[in-house]
């Protein structure tokens, strides 16, 4: 294709009619991921630079140049043509001095691009220009052109120089040297700039400074980068700040705009070294030098900037250099010589003029309250002003100054003294009359009542003493619908939901209280609605709350619905999920509508994000922030789902009600490969939407099997095995004559096993353990149907073969996880309990049973330490081994190794042991004795085999049964105990919950732990001393959780005690007195009525669990009926 052909293809794209723009863009996007791509990226860029082609032409071209670069051309293609990249590299290089500046910063984004992907390096040729052009006054030209001003070139030099040195603010992102030596030669020649008198160029300076500045803060060694390096830049920003101030104003418009944007990078570099200087142990020389000898000059800068913007006309001109400049302020109460010296003297006067007015009620508000029928923006406000730790307003952070002035963590704060002057002004500020002259104002006295909680609850005779009268006369009251001013009404909602937990006085008050706030679900404005259901989310936290929100259960599940079909939230689908939580039962009416309505608008959501993406070319910082505000509420309807299928398990109507859609979401979501963000949300809704539907799994959940399968040998759901397998495991457990008797089905089973334990995939070690537990779930379910006993016995020794190869797998060797090993041997031990005699087989006849045993002893040797010497000398390669003769940082890699394996058991794993073990046994011991085995005659190798195992380990084997018996028998015990107290708790009708209405890191909430700092103080937080916990810990010490909990199978109604003294009953029977294996094996029993209390135990614990099942059956169905009736 010729040149003129791609330039044309390109002028139609853009301003041909609309069947031309379609052909035409498709037409190039092939040509622009073709292998002559490079070639045609250089033919545009050489017309975007010609300054003969029309200004809005070039720029048109240059832009389609900087979306190849980034998202169309392969990088792999423009890398096998360096010759003509190079020419593409050069040619972005002149043409930067030869464009318009809107052509420049497209230049720069191309230039970026190839940084990033390709480490191109320009700063050989740069650095010369900055010293040629740093004299302000030079009549030199970089670029050879007379049509260029001096002061472009310049301004050139300065964006290439950034464009390349912005990367330095990130660490390790740039090697080190080369930083420090490109810093080197930036000290001087830099601030020569600022000799323009151009307020462009001299904001190129601040922002290329901010690099150089955040790579000496990342420079701990003074010899390096000297203390004092940047004393003339530090003077030179206050000098620019107080000379050109004046001059800006004057002139006024664009000029003006560029100043402020000036300020705003001085603000960012003075914040930046004062956040080292304060939070950081060892901060760095310059760090601790600014603080020395710069600080106090700054924070004397910042507070009269900040008097300044609050009496310019244009606030949101101001908004970041205002946040950078409060946030410094805040860092210098970390300091004891600033904050005794400069601003505890003056603290009420800083938070009072300086402060306090970002608190209230501003003209960068009126957005969000301004249009009735659109409340997208007010979605976004609540979202930005929420109080979550985040500092995206400038309110958020004068908020967070404000507690830091009253300090607390460091010694030289006055925490009590500042708390209680700011609480006369916040006592005189809520008395104000509310009209419009007072309304802004009580607007910031209600955000910093909000923001005081955290100091209020530490003072006794405040929190239990007076905040309840507080909320109920000064708070309340501005709730009334009489109240004309909405944002104010919204305001005094969110403090009352911050302070929802505030003791009452009597408990009718606090259920008025809480029918107060139900009340507002019912309100006229749709505003002061969606606040009173962000303040739900609280509230339902809340177990006092829940018996006075029975009867606005109803209406506020129909709110919430109708608020998703205007807005997307988060705090929407929280409500909900806490609904479907709390109050199942009491709304098992609506289920059913709800779990339409949620996939519904999750769909809806999700298309709309996925078109949007699509389009994010051509979007702005504000639909960018739109998707991000989408992909959250997505992604909380998704969570919502997920709790309102989890709750419908004793609500089958409702449940056969949804299904259809569940599963079509369902297949949405895996079917899009690109929905990493949902997969395993989905998955997780799958598996309980067949579990749930136990032996009539419908038709529209086995299709998706087929998907599942390509999604795993595709390599996608690699890192969702888990999550695919507990899907998998509730298909076979149940319809598992469907499931095992399908041959299409259970050959991808075993192919995915096999890809995922040998297949040489990446992932994590809990990605194949998944696989072992698939075997497993196969072998549990195979056995348990009892009708067919040899459903599984063609595919057992497939399975039997892959689970010895995962062991020996180069994959193991290289990287042994001993958590990976139990589970694979368990598996084993399944195949053992499923059929002993194929399975041993299967071992004869691979060669491996010499190997495997001596290695599974071996493996387990921490659990029979009496054995240990013996199994010590034939380990096979189950065990893992030193590498190359490399030493372990372990004293003993030996000991360490055995208790992992010891600390990796689980009561499941130990249960598998014992059947496994004791079904091997049986088995070889009868062919010892007669030759034969249950299941018919075996080979002469086999034969021989079992008489191997019977001589070498049958006492490790019958001790280590042993021990799996009564480890359990202990964890057993404990478990009944709490299983007993929770059916007399439910059987009573006690609060089953324990204490939730604690507050969760409420410092974190507040977020005072700034976003913008980052320290080496790990456990150091200089903003965070009050502990803001409501309640106590539950008293009561669990049994931890065990990995088999969430497992059921046809194994659980087998007693393995029982199990194995049956077998033991009959050998010791058989067993002739004196013969060798039954004195060893009596040698290492213990007694009789041990054994009998550990079968007890095990009975009862599995007893126990179906009676607490069965309890909390009856007490859901008892509250329906009592919701119904």
């Amino acid at each position: 294709m010729s040149e003129v052909n791609v330039l044309h293809l390109l002028s139609v794209a853009y301003s041909g009619t609309k069947e031309e723009r379609t052909s035409a863009t498709a037409q190039l996007e092939s040509l622009f991921k073709s292998d002559l791509a490079p070639h045609y990226i250089l033919t545009v860029l050489r017309s975007a630079v010609d300054s003969m082609v029309p200004v809005e032409q070039s720029l048109s071209a240059l832009i389609y140049v900087k979306n190849c670069l980034m998202y169309t051309t392969p990088e792999e293609v423009l890398a096998e043509t360096p010759e003509i990249f190079e020419q593409i590299k050069q040619t972005l290089f002149t043409g930067v001095f030869q464009v318009p500046a809107t052509h420049r910063r497209v230049i720069c984004e191309c230039v970026s691009t190839l940084i990033s992907g390709f480490k191109w390096n320009f700063l050989g040729e740069l650095l010369p220009m900055v010293d040629q052009l740093s004299i302000g006054g030079s009549t030199q030209k970089v670029a050879d052109t007379s049509t260029f001003a001096i002061s472009e070139q310049a301004s050139a030099v300065l964006e290439m120089l950034y464009t390349y040195t912005k990367r330095f603010k990130t660490p390790n992102l740039e090697p080190m040297p080369l930083k420090l030596h490109v810093c080197s030669a930036l000290m001087k020649p830099l601030l020569g700039f600022l000799e323009y008198n151009n307020f462009h160029i001299s904001k190129m300076v601040f922002k290329v400074a901010e690099g150089v500045v955040e790579t000496a803060l990342q420079q701990r060694n003074a010899k390096v980068i000297p203390a004092d390096s940047f004393d003339e830049w530090f003077s030179s920003m206050v000098g620019f700040l107080e000379k050109k101030h004046q001059d800006a104003s004057v002139v006024g418009g664009k000029i003006y705009e560029e100043y402020v944007k000036c300020v705003k990078r001085i603000a960012m570099i003075s914040f930046s070294v004062m956040n080292d200087a304060t939070r950081h142990k060892k901060p760095a020389p310059v760090a601790t030098r600014f603080l020395k000898v710069h600080a106090a000059t700054f924070f004397g800068i910042w507070q009269g900037w900040l008097g300044f913007c609050l009496q310019s006309p244009d606030r949101e001109r101001h908004r970041k250099s205002e946040m950078f400049a409060i946030q410094y302020l805040k860092m210098c109460t970390l300091d004891e010589a600033l904050y005794t010296g400069y601003i505890r003297p003056a603290a009420m006067s800083i938070i009072e003029h300086l402060l306090f007015p970002y608190l209230c009620f501003g003209d960068e508000d009126e957005g969000a309250f301004a249009d009735d029928t659109d409340l997208t923006d007010y979605v976004q406000y609540m979202m930005d002003e929420g109080l979550d730790g985040g500092e995206f307003t400038p309110r958020q952070v004068a908020s967070h100054a404000i507690l830091a002035v009253i300090g607390g963590k460091k010694r030289f704060h006055d925490a009590p003294g500042m708390l209680q002057a700011l609480l006369h002004v916040l006592t005189a500020g809520l008395a104000l009359e509310t009209n419009e002259t007072n309304f802004p104002r009580l607007f910031g006295f209600l955000q910093l009542l909000s923001i005081l909680r955290r100091y209020l609850r530490g003072v006794g005779e405040v929190w239990e003493g007076q905040m309840a009268l507080v909320l109920m006369r000064d708070v309340a009251p501005r709730l009334r619908a009489e109240v004309e001013f909405i944002p104010l009404r919204c305001k005094a909602v969110e403090v009352c939901q911050r302070y929802a937990k505030v003791p009452m006085p009597t408990e009718h008050d606090f259920a008025a209280f809480i029918a107060m706030m139900g009340g507002l679900i019912g309100d006229g404005n749709a505003r002061v609605r969606l606040a009173a259901i962000d303040a739900m989310c609280t509230l339902l936290e809340m177990k006092r709350a829940r018996p006075y929100l029975l009867p606005v259960l109803v209406p506020l599940v129909e709110e919430c619905i109708a608020f998703m079909n205007r807005v997307q939230t988060t705090f929407v689908p929280t409500v909900i999920l806490h609904l479907a939580t709390h109050f199942a039962p009491e709304m098992a009416s609506v289920m059913g509508k709800l779990g339409r309505a949620l996939v519904q608008h999750f769909l809806a959501s999700a298309f709309e994000l996925e078109q949007r993406q699509q389009q994010e070319l051509e979007m702005d910082s504000d639909n960018l922030a739109h998707i991000e505000q989408m992909a959250l509420s997505a992604d909380a309807q998704l969570e919502a789902i997920y709790t309102v299928v989890l709750s419908c398990s004793e609500n089958k109507p409702a449940f056969l009600d949804m299904r259809a859609d569940i599963l079509r979401l369902i297949r949405a979501i895996i079917e899009h490969s690109e929905s990493f963000d949902f997969m395993e949300k989905a998955l997780d809704i799958f598996l309980h939407v067949v579990r749930f539907s136990e032996s009539e799994i419908p038709s529209e959940a086995w299709e998706l099997l087929p998907v599942l399968f390509q999604a795993v040998d595709s390599g996608v759901g690699v890192d969702f095995f888990v999550n695919i397998e507990e899907v998998l495991d509730n298909f076979v457990s149940g319809v598992p004559l469907a499931f095992l008797t399908n041959a299409p089905i259970m050959e991808a089973t075993f192919n995915a096993c096999q890809k995922m334990l040998i297949g040489g995939v990446v992932c994590a070690p809990d990605c194949k353990i998944a696989a072992a537990k698939l075997i497993e779930a196969l072998l549990h379910q195979a056995k348990g149907c009892s009708e067919h006993p040899g459903i599984f016995d063609a595919h057992l020794p497939y399975f039997v073969n892959l689970l010895l190869k995962s062991l020996v797998h180069p994959d193991m060797q290289e990287n042994p996880d001993t958590h990976l090993r139990v589970w694979i041997v368990a598996a084993l031990m399944d195949c053992f309990f499923f059929n002993a005699h194929i399975t041993f087989d299967t071992l004869v006849q691979s060669n491996a049973c010499d190997h495997f045993f001596h290695g599974f002893f071996h493996l387990f040797r921490g659990c029979i330490p009496q054995f240990a010497a013996a199994t010590a000398h034939r380990a096979a390669p189950i065990a893992s081994r030193k590498k190359n003769g490399v030493k372990s940082l372990k004293k003993n890699p030996e000991d360490a190794e055995a208790a992992e394996v010891v600390e990796s058991l689980s009561i499941l794993t130990r249960k598998v042991i014992i059947l496994g073990l004791t079904s091997l046994m049986e088995f070889v011991l009868g062919c010892c004795e007669g030759g034969q085995s249950r299941v018919g005659a075996v080979s002469e190798p086999t034969a021989l085999a079992t008489r191997l195992f019977v001589e070498q380990h049958l006492p490790k084997a019958v001790a280590l049964v042993q021990y799996c018996i009564f480890t359990n028998e202990g964890l057993y015990a404990a478990r009944c105990r709490v299983s007993e107290r929770s059916l007399h708790d439910i059987r009573t009708g006690a609060d089953t919950e324990g204490d939730d209405d604690a507050d969760l890191h409420e410092d974190d909430e507040m977020g005072l732990d700034d976003i913008n700092a980052t320290s080496d103080d790990d456990d150091d937080d200089d903003f965070a001393e009050i502990n803001d916990d409501d309640g106590d810990e539950d008293g009561h010490s669990n049994p931890s959780d065990d990995e088999g909990d969430d497992y059921e199978s046809p194994i659980d109604d087998i007693n393995e005690v029982q199990f194995f003294l049956r077998w033991l009953g009959s050998f010791m029977h058989q067993a002739q007195p004196g013969v060798g294996a039954r004195e060893s094996v009596l040698a290492i029993l213990r007694a009789e009525s041990e054994y009998v209390n550990a079968e007890q135990t095990a009975q009862k614990y599995r007893q126990l669990w179906k009676e607490l099942e069965e309890a909390m059956r009856q007490d859901f169905q008892t509250r329906q009926r009592q919701a119904t009736g």
